[in-house]
């Protein structure tokens, strides 16, 4: 039986509010030609509980991205990520990668309060139709793209959620890494409309 992830209303909350804040940066920074310079990133990782019953997120923290500056992600991203998934990658603006410290540092403060790290979530926007032209041949949604498998994958979290942001619509869904792709779990997130 696949458990039930519960958002709880404080982390939905905190994330959609800057989920949408970095979509209208995002839309506030388009050129007269439509293409815009800032790109929109929101990724925080989500700490609660699992039991039985099913699993509950109970806070989140916003963790430093340091794709754009470490050199040993920036690495990575040139050598397995750009050349597995696309030249796009090669621009250190796309992706997020959590500055490893910050991830120990939330760890050991949330496990003071009983909360375990139990996945990420991170926002798509519809980029299709937003971003830069050479850029739109990938469709985005609530659904895992391939690099989001390949880094799903790779944390090995049991829960990972992506938020989809076009204009006004929300769209929420939980995943997590299956035998050959991901696995979809159902997810109760505390806003009308969003969940599933």
């Amino acid at each position: 039986m696949t458990a039930t992830v519960r958002l709880g209303p404080e982390p939905t909350r905190r994330f959609a509010a800057v989920a949408t804040q970095e979509y209208q940066k995002c839309l506030d920074s388009r050129d007269s030609a439509g293409v815009p310079s800032h790109l929109p990133r929101a990724s925080a990782l989500l700490f609660g509980r699992s039991n039985d019953a099913g699993i509950v997120i109970e806070d989140l923290e916003f963790v430093p991205n340091v794709r754009d500056s470490d050199e040993t992600v920036i690495a990575e991203f040139e050598t397995t990520i750009a050349a597995r998934f696309g030249e796009v990658y090669r621009n250190p603006g796309r992706g997020f990668w959590c500055d490893e410290s910050q991830v120990l540092q939330a760890i050991k403060r949330h496990a003071e309060n009983g909360l375990d790290l139990l996945g990420s979530v991170h926002s798509h926007p519809n980029w299709h139709e937003i971003g830069p032209p050479h850029e739109r041949y990938q469709q985005l949604s609530e659904h895992p793209t391939r690099m989001d498998d390949y880094l799903f994958r790779q944390s090995g979290w049991p829960v990972n959620v992506i938020w989809y942001i076009r204009g006004d619509e929300h769209r929420v869904a939980c995943w997590r890494p299956g035998p050959l792709n991901c696995d979809r779990l159902h997810i109760e997130v505390p806003l009308p409309g969003l969940g599933g």
